[in-house]
């Protein structure tokens, strides 16, 4: 008996010990790995200032505990300023994947009503990072946007700050702005890369999305378009998922 609780002990602390030395050798594999977060102030986080947010609660900052992950959201911007600096802020970085979040200030109508970015103009810059990237055999991961607060024009969430008037007949600025979520949906299908739906993520459990629900669910602080610390927990552990998925993959 005693042969044998040696030997069942000996068995567990060497399995032990391999489970724990695999595990170092994943970490050490994760942070030799560069991962760039491209994208806009939802990626940046440049709301936490404002909200006075614990900094430790932005989805790229949780990431860096695992990973070598490169912030480079930038508030207010669109795919076509991602475009310009593509090159400085995430080819030059020799990243293995590339996490990509873009549309949200690309929706936005102008006083003209025409958006920052047109949807063609949208779709065009979106494969041409794709492009780039597997053409460097770089992991991709797209993602849409979170769904945005509406408002009613008063002092806060979307309308706050853009005329409602100029949504009216998209039904709405939130179903205007997924019509550019669902221009990364096809993206992602037709070129064959990783899909994170923050919006479906957001919005599954609930019985017709509305204003009053999406402030219930405490994703999405008071401008109506940026992340709360609950919100960004939801982008972590979806783009931690991704990642373990898709470098894993690519270390066969």
């Amino acid at each position: 008996m005693g042969i044998r609780l040696f030997t069942l002990l000996f068995l567990f602390t060497i399995h032990s010990e391999s489970a724990a030395a695999e595990g170092q050798t994943s970490t050490a594999m994760n942070k030799s790995s560069v991962i760039v977060a491209f994208g806009d102030s939802n990626t940046g986080g440049t709301n936490w200032n404002t909200n006075n947010y614990d900094v430790k609660d932005k989805w790229v900052n949780k990431l860096q505990r695992s990973y070598t992950v490169i912030n480079a959201g930038i508030a207010g911007h669109t795919s076509e300023n991602g475009r310009i600096r593509f090159a400085k802020d995430v080819l030059n970085k020799n990243p293995k994947a590339v996490i990509i979040m873009f549309g949200t200030n690309d929706a936005i109508l102008n006083t003209n009503s025409q958006p920052r970015v047109s949807k063609a103009r949208f779709q065009h810059n979106l494969n041409y990072f794709i492009d780039t990237l597997k053409a460097r055999k770089v992991e991709v991961i797209l993602m849409t946007t979170p769904p945005i607060i509406q408002g009613n024009n008063k002092i806060q969430y979307y309308y706050s700050r853009h005329d409602q008037n100029l949504y009216t007949k998209y039904n709405g600025a939130r179903q205007w702005h997924d019509s550019y979520n669902a221009i990364i949906r096809t993206a992602a299908k037709q070129q064959n890369v990783f899909l994170i739906d923050n919006y479906a993520n957001m919005t599954q459990s609930m019985d017709g999305i509305t204003d009053r629900k999406l402030i219930q669910s405490g994703l999405i602080d008071t401008s109506g378009t940026h992340l709360t610390p609950q919100g960004s927990d939801v982008i972590y552990r979806s783009v931690n998922a991704a990642l373990h998925k898709v470098l894993a993959q690519k270390s066969r």
